[in-house]
Parts: structure tokens; C-alpha cells; sequence
């Protein structure tokens, strides 16, 4: 279903520019990180011969490769949140066409009962699935750049086991981590909804606050308010309670697991099958070793970071994919508004007085509408109303210029809904 509607929303996204921006960066960010290694395992060489200009020297070529680092991964922050608001912009200038064409937006709150909170669609969940989608091109993109870089680097340094030995790890940390984690696209979406159900309560009682004054509803208000509070704190806190179980795996299996298999990999030049081979070329200089040790620890850490982070990018994928059926529902919906169909809750009457509710749906067949001056006519044209009962089956009849009309008749004959026609709604 995500990857569907990603396609679907593939035209409102600036894709080739995000992928541009971000790669290119991340390129020279991955340079820079295994250069600042290897200067690493020199400063660390300088300390321990006790060489006092040598370590300034490395110190000083630290100093200037900081600089345009800390500018990079700066930039790419800024490019991140720059292509979060060019998602939004586009995708929301999309739906604002859509929203106000045709009458969506008053058919959507009075006509249709799938949405009851648009606002919260069409602002809060935009935003968020515009910055989760953003954060995926950062976590995903430059991830992969950086893991077929240190990987080619640690392969020259230390042969081919280590970054096999530490991408095997996070594969399968990786499928185990899949197989026990919750569904949380779809509970991030259900966390959405009821917020905004919340939302829309107290929205309703701003609106209908003198009817409510007016007949004494507060307290039913106010129980009506803390349930809809109540029903969202319990999903959240059962959100909660899942992510802590979750986030114990994480760290055991991505943090702690990975650092275990990163000092098995590291001691690999010392204790692996070409240790006689790597000793020889350092022979007793145990400065040289050192150097080596801190020069593959950074590049393997960064290899770790790297690896980790596309591994725990699946729960932002959830996220992304809870927040994109939030979008995508509320498209949909205006799309069968542009049709003329909706679904309505319908409430029934049973035997014994008892009451139900049902969504059903409700397919209006509109006719042709011909704007002229000074004269009001119809011809032929069903009268029914917004819960799709066919109040009058046609009607007919032509209001000239100086003419006096007045509709009347009983609740419920078709009066307001006469009216709603001719409004176009």
C-alpha cells in the first residue's frame, strides 16, 4: 500500500533535486570521515613516540579538515529540512486546488463521514509526512554511500571478513528486528486519527457553543471531551510500551551486539589469518599498531553508524507509511466527492426503538447545471437529501425576474435541500 501511493505522490516531490543535494553532499561527507580516520590513527602514532611537532602538525591538518566537515554535515541538515518544505509546499498547493474546487470543502464536513477532522489532514499530517519522507533520503541515501565506501576502505585495510563479518551482523539483527516489530505505520496512523478527534471536539464546542449554553449540554460536552482524551492517551501509552520493548532489542542487537562484532573485526590484523604477514611489515613498533587500531576503529564505527541506520530506517518506514494512508485517505475521499460519491453515516431505527449506526454509500447522479441571468429554473430535478432519501422525485418549475416565490411546507419535505441544490452543493 505505501509503495503505491508513493507513486501515486511521486509527481508533487522534488525527487531528482533532494537525490541530487543529498548525495553530492553526503559524497564529500564520506570522504572527509575517512580522512579525519586516518588522522585519527596518525595523532594517536605522534602521542605515543612522544614526537611533540609531529602531533602539532596533525593536530593543525585536524583542525583544518574540521572545518569543511562541520560545513557539510551542517548542509545537510539544512538540505533535509529544505526538502521537507518543498514536499509540503507541493504537496499541499495539490490538495488546496483540490479543497476548495467544486464545493470539497463543504461536502467533505457535511455530506462525507470518513474524515472528520480535513484541518488536521491537510496541515498537521502533511507536515509530518513531508518530514519523514525527507529524513528517509538522509537515512537511506547517503547510509548506502557510506557503506560501500567504508566497506571498500576496511577491505584494503583489514581484507574482506570484516565488513562481511559486520554487514552479516546487521542483516540479521535486521530480519530478526522485522519479524518482532509491531505494526507501527499502522498505529502511528490510529495515534493521527484520534488526535484529531480530540482536536475536533473542541473544535465542535467552539462552534456550537451557544446551543450548547442554551440547552445545558456542558457536562455531556465535558464527558464526551475526556473520553475522546482518554481513548487517545490509552493508544499512546500503549504506543509507548511497545516502543520500550522495542528500543531494548534495538540496542541490543544495532549498539551493544555491533560493538562486540567491531572488536572482533579490528583485532583481526593482530589475531586473524594474516597476522604474520601484518606483524611483520609493523615488526615492534607498537605505535604503528596503535595507529591502525584507532584509523580502522573510527572507519569501522562509522561503518556501524552507517549500517545501523538503514537497518533502524524501518520504523520511520512504518511511520512514513501511517502518516501516507492518512494523505492518501483524505485524496481519495476528495476524488469520490469529485464524482459525486460520499459515505454517510446512517443512523437506523430497530424493533423495540433501538438504534444503529451505518456507514453506507451514497452516489449522487448530478445533472447539468447552465448558469444564466435573471431567471431561476428547474427542470426535471430530483430533491433529496444529504442522506441520499429521494424526498421529491422531480420537480419542476421557472422563477422570472419580478416574480414573488415562497417555499413552505413541513420538516423534513425537501425545503432546505431545495435550496442546497440551487446553491450547487
Amino acid at each position: 500500500f505505501f509503495f503505491s501511493s508513493r507513486r501515486r505522490h511521486t509527481r508533487f516531490l522534488p525527487v531528482s533535486w533532494a537525490r541530487r543535494c543529498v548525495q553530492e553532499t553526503g559524497t564529500w561527507g564520506t570522504f572527509l570521515s575517512i580522512y579525519i580516520a586516518g588522522i585519527n590513527g596518525k595523532i594517536v602514532n605522534a602521542v605515543i613516540k612522544v614526537d611533540f611537532k609531529l602531533f602539532v602538525q596533525r593536530i593543525l591538518t585536524l583542525l583544518m579538515i574540521a572545518l569543511p566537515a562541520s560545513f557539510v554535515n551542517s548542509y545537510i541538515d539544512y538540505l533535509v529540512k529544505r526538502v521537507a518544505i518543498r514536499f509540503r509546499s507541493r504537496l499541499t498547493h495539490y490538495f488546496h486546488e483540490r479543497y476548495v474546487k467544486d464545493m470539497i470543502f463543504y461536502q467533505i464536513s457535511n455530506l462525507d463521514s470518513r474524515i472528520s477532522n480535513p484541518d488536521q489532514r491537510l496541515t498537521a499530517d502533511i507536515e509530518k509526512w513531508s518530514q519523514c519522507l525527507s529524513q528517509l533520503y538522509s537515512n537511506v541515501s547517503k547510509p548506502l554511500l557510506d557503506i560501500i565506501l567504508f566497506s571498500k576502505k576496511l577491505s584494503d585495510l583489514v581484507g574482506w571478513r570484516g565488513p562481511f563479518y559486520m554487514s552479516s551482523w546487521y542483516f540479521l539483527s535486521g530480519v530478526l528486528l522485522r519479524f518482532i516489530s509491531p505494526p507501527f505505520g499502522k498505529l502511528t496512523a490510529m495515534e493521527q486519527r484520534l488526535e484529531g478527534q480530540y482536536r475536533a471536539c473542541h473544535t465542535d464546542l467552539l462552534h456550537h457553543a451557544e446551543e450548547i449554553a442554551f440547552y445545558k449540554g456542558q457536562e455531556w460536552e465535558k464527558n464526551r471531551i475526556n473520553q475522546s482524551y482518554n481513548t487517545m492517551m490509552g493508544h499512546s501509552i500503549s504506543v509507548l510500551n511497545k516502543k520500550l520493548y522495542m528500543g531494548f532489542f534495538d540496542a541490543m542487537l544495532v549498539k551493544y551486539g555491533a560493538i562486540l562484532v567491531g572488536y572482533s573485526i579490528v583485532g583481526l590484523p593482530v589475531f586473524g589469518p594474516g597476522r604474520e604477514q601484518y606483524l611483520q611489515s609493523v615488526g615492534t613498533d607498537a605505535s604503528l599498531i596503535t595507529r591502525d587500531y584507532v584509523r580502522n576503529s573510527s572507519l569501522l564505527i562509522n561503518l556501524a553508524k552507517a549500517i545501523g541506520r538503514i537497518i533502524v530506517s524501518y520504523k520511520e518506514m512504518q511511520h512514513l507509511a501511517g502518516y501516507t494512508s492518512l494523505v492518501h485517505e483524505i485524496k481519495d475521499v476528495i476524488n469520490d466527492l469529485s464524482k459525486g460519491k460520499y459515505e454517510r453515516t446512517m443512523v437506523n431505527q430497530n424493533k423495540g426503538d433501538a438504534t444503529t449506526e451505518d456507514i453506507k454509500p451514497v452516489e449522487l447522479s448530478k445533472g447539468e447545471i447552465i448558469e444564466m441571468q435573471n431567471i431561476i429554473k428547474f427542470d426535471e430535478v430530483p430533491i433529496i437529501s444529504p442522506n441520499g432519501d429521494i424526498l421529491v422525485p422531480k420537480i419542476s418549475f421557472e422563477i422570472q425576474p419580478g416574480m414573488n416565490c415562497v417555499i413552505t411546507g413541513p420538516n423534513g419535505c425537501g425545503k432546505s435541500s431545495l435550496f442546497r441544490i440551487l446553491g450547487t452543493l
